[in-house]
């Protein structure tokens, strides 16, 4: 019946709607509470660090991912700051931060996480090669 009327209106039909089979439900979804990431040890340094570093006054989480010599750094608003978004900074004052912090050379673009608050983060690349092992 309800495909009558979807046809009668001028709308596509499935076939599989038009012959009456079910739809099959989507697949089981298991959700699971990450543990925290283990210090894959590389040359003696941890994979993952967090940092909490101050910037315009602005208390904010910097967070350095590495893999061999490459990596990555994310700056963001801490889970319990008032402040939803992150105040205005400059490119090169956010690469000086990244390259003090890791010890690695900032590699690429730098490129913003916008939402409807603001910019809530901040990344870059990592190019660790030169960096102590």
């Amino acid at each position: 019946m309800i495909a009558a009327a979807l046809a009668a209106a001028g709308a596509p039909v499935s076939s599989s709607f038009d012959a009456g089979t079910a739809v099959p439900p989507p697949p089981a979804v298991e959700a699971q509470h990450l543990q925290t990431a283990s210090p894959a040890r590389a040359g003696g340094q941890r994979a993952v660090v967090d940092k909490i570093v101050h910037l315009q006054g602005r208390r904010l989480a910097l967070c350095l991912v590495r893999s061999g010599s490459a990596g990555m750094a994310v700056l963001s608003v801490p889970e319990d700051s008032a402040m939803p978004s992150l105040p205005e900074i400059p490119a090169a004052e956010f690469l000086d931060l990244v390259t003090d912090a890791s010890g690695c050379r900032p590699d690429g673009e730098v490129r913003e996480v916008s939402s409807r608050r603001g910019t809530i983060a901040i990344s870059a690349g990592l190019d660790c090669t030169a960096a102590g092992s």
